[in-house]
């Protein structure tokens, strides 16, 4: 779907935004340090190459040492391990000993500890230990002063830091927790004090299980629950009248939590109290939504009788974070659009989680039961349990629907695949292929390229046990349709490997020969085609995979921000996504977040 952004606006086009080379500098920047955010160095190192005669230096060196730091701890080859790391040892220590002379202390304890990190790393222990512990002196004699909490936050980072370099882990431990208690709030800067921390452990050998409690971070909240009952409804559930009862409920249960961010909808009575009492607390709130605003508040908030649930709606809307559309429009008759977003923003929860090193926490007002259809309540608690998300339920008193002992025992098996105007309403993962190089081919290729490339294709889809359920051909463009996520993301790293194992040039073909793979999931028509009488999978879902495809590089499987947040509320193991940033579509489709998809440690072959 698409995001509104409230701490950024929304995504304008690149070069309607540039007023000139200073701007330009200024993005690429930006750029560098996103790609090494999302762990992506060698990205971040062909940015920088760019900026090397234009960049200040102190910026450019920066990034430079971060990129060949990430560069090293991710080689494979020792050698090139080793080169990596000696650059960033390089920038980082002559850095550190000109920040020196000058008498910039806070610019040395930074490159200072960065030089005895990378020189433990590369062996030299001596030399690390040296130079931490006059880090650890400077650090030391800057807290004697008036410092701001944004700097003491640093500096006993940089102490924890020293410490390990030192070997003096009670030290670490406690300097650390120092950091901690004067973070603020600052949970992304605790998650990177975290990571470095753990590395180094690792590279010691020594257990990190003490940093969660060190360097600690509250949980992710993902929310879901009942709506005000409408005028009609027969049966009560969330009368009006619980209201003020339930808000104290659910304030006190968020009060206790302390989450630091929040995941859900925002229909009227569950939702709504949720994002407000959030809001209460100076918490992030993200929304996702099925459809529309403007449809899903026709739909699933004004109806509620008294309230001013719309008046609230909006209100919630323009203080969230953020505003994600998982379809552009309603199917109607379908609970398949709700079971999609209800995905998402489990996914997104947990990735959120992921990147901060916390856990996700779902909260559910509920009365146990299986719900008026699929893509509710009694969906989201299910596919959380599925998780092992610890859930937190709240029962509606008075109703005689308390919160249920034996969650998985009251949920209803039975979502989606409703039947509209004749079609099936389906969750599907979606594949769009290009075959780089085949315009360029000679009549005399053309029987090469199917019989080899396709033919390929062909035969990955006979030997493994995550092929598509459905596949299509159109000169060089392969569509394909998968049951999961986990079967598509496996099948486009496979086929990602495949074509590049071929000597292209040997079997009479272009030498750079390539395919680019583009991902996505989410409702489909599920049918047939009255033309050619073959399967029909169709929608909206499926143009959006096929404006992903001719913007991803040749060689790279790309996908988008849904597929990964499915992937990552089903537990997908087998491949890793990497953010690669807000990207402009084809055909002037607007713009999307999209992941780079690649091989997992764990991926399993067949």
């Amino acid at each position: 779907g698409y995001t509104v952004s409230r701490a950024g606006g929304e995504s304008a086009d690149v070069g309607e935004s540039l007023a000139g080379d200073a701007d330009a500098h200024r993005l690429r920047i930006a750029e560098a340090e996103h790609f090494l955010h999302a762990g992506e160095p060698l990205l971040a190192y062909n940015e920088i190459q760019q900026g090397l005669e234009t960049w200040p230096e102190s910026v450019r060196l920066g990034l430079l040492a971060r990129t060949h730091k990430d560069l090293g701890l991710s080689a494979k080859d020792s050698d090139e391990r080793v080169r990596h790391l000696s650059s960033a040892f390089a920038i980082y220590h002559e850095a550190y000993e000109r920040s020196l002379d000058k008498g910039r202390v806070e610019d040395a304890y930074y490159t200072g500890i960065n030089a005895a990190t990378m020189a433990l790393w590369m062996g030299k222990g001596a030399e690390a230990r040296a130079i931490a512990a006059n880090v650890r002196d400077l650090c030391l004699k800057e807290l004697e002063g008036q410092v701001s909490k944004d700097a003491e936050y640093w500096i006993r980072a940089t102490l924890g830091e020293a410490a390990l370099v030192l070997g003096n882990l009670d030290i670490a431990r406690a300097a650390y927790s120092g950091a901690a208690r004067v973070a603020n709030g600052r949970f992304g800067d605790i998650a990177s004090t975290r990571r470095q921390a753990q590395l180094l452990l690792d590279h010691l050998g020594l257990d990190g299980e003490w940093l969660t409690q060190s360097l600690a971070a509250p949980p992710v909240l993902v929310y879901t629950g009942h709506m005000i009952d409408a005028a009609d409804r027969p049966t009560p559930r969330f009368p009006p009248g619980l209201e003020q009862q339930m808000t104290a409920a659910i304030g006190q249960r968020i009060e206790s939590l302390k989450p630091i961010a929040a995941y859900g909808s925002a229909a009227c009575g569950t939702d709504i109290l949720c994002l407000e009492a959030m809001l209460k607390l100076g918490r992030e709130t993200h929304i996702i939504l099925p459809f529309p605003p403007e449809e899903f508040r026709q739909a699933s908030v004004d109806f509620a009788p008294g309230g001013e649930w719309g008046q609230r709606f909006e209100r919630v809307l323009e203080a969230a974070e953020s505003i994600t559309v998982t379809s552009e429009h309603r199917a109607t008759g379908s609970a398949s659009s709700y079971e999609y977003a209800n995905q998402v923003l489990t996914g997104m929860g947990k990735l959120r989680a992921d990147v901060l090193g916390t856990d996700v926490v779902g909260l559910a007002v509920w009365d146990g039961r299986p719900g008026d259809g699929g893509g509710g309540t009694a969906s989201a608690v299910k596919l959380w349990e599925a998780r092992q998300f610890r859930v937190e339920c709240i029962g509606l008193p008075g109703t005689g629907t308390d919160a249920p002992e034996n969650i998985a025992a009251a949920v209803d098996a039975t979502d989606g695949g409703e039947v509209v105007a004749g079609f099936r309403h389906e969750i599907k993962a979606m594949l769009f292929a290009d075959a780089v190089g085949y315009s360029r081919l000679t009549e005399d290729q053309i029987p090469i390229f199917v019989a080899r490339f396709l033919g390929s294709v062909a035969r990955l889809n006979r030997e493994v046990d995550y092929a598509p359920i459905h596949s299509e051909t159109a000169g060089d463009g392969l569509y394909m349709v998968f049951a999961s996520v986990s079967d598509a993301g496996r099948y486009a790293v496979r086929l990602s490997e495949l074509v590049h194992a071929v000597d292209w040039k040997e079997e009479g073909m272009p030498e750079d020969m390539d395919i680019r793979i583009a991902l996505h999931c989410g409702p489909v028509f599920c049918g047939r085609d009255p033309i050619t009488n073959l399967p029909l999978f169709t929608g909206p879902h499926t143009s959006r995979t096929a404006r992903i495809e001719p913007i991803t590089p040749p060689g790279h499987v790309y996908a988008s921000s849904a597929f990964a947040a499915v992937a990552a509320a089903a537990g997908v193991r087998d491949v890793d996504f990497r953010y690669v940033g807000r990207t402009r579509l084809a055909k002037k489709y607007g713009s999307l977040p999209l992941f780079h998809v690649r091989k997992a440690a764990s991926f399993t072959p067949s």
